[in-house]
């Protein structure tokens, strides 16, 4: 039963993670001025809409560096933390 949920959680986080990675790649994107199709913009704006509640905090707490945003970095960092927290609770270490 925990390697289940070991695993969903595991797959979760992954997921979390690979939209981060898209919402940052999005902003590139948007930056440069690429037309986008409707589509694509909106799956943009989803995902910012699913990413925001993380990186939004961090952002207020450590602005951007000369253009710089590091709260995806940040973030990455803390998901992982988190899950190898999660992760040992369940296996109980």
């Amino acid at each position: 039963m925990s390697y289940a949920i070991i695993g969903l959680i595991n797959l979760l986080f992954q997921v979390f993670a690979a939209l981060i990675l898209v919402e940052v790649l999005g902003s590139w994107i948007l930056v440069s001025r690429v037309r986008l199709p409707v589509w694509a913009l909106t799956i943009l704006r989803v995902i910012h809409g699913l990413t925001a509640p993380i990186l939004d905090p961090i952002r207020r707490l450590i602005p951007g560096m000369g253009g710089l945003d590091l709260s995806p970095l940040i973030a990455l960092v803390l998901l992982q933390l988190l899950r190898q927290i999660i992760v040992g609770v369940l296996r109980g270490r």
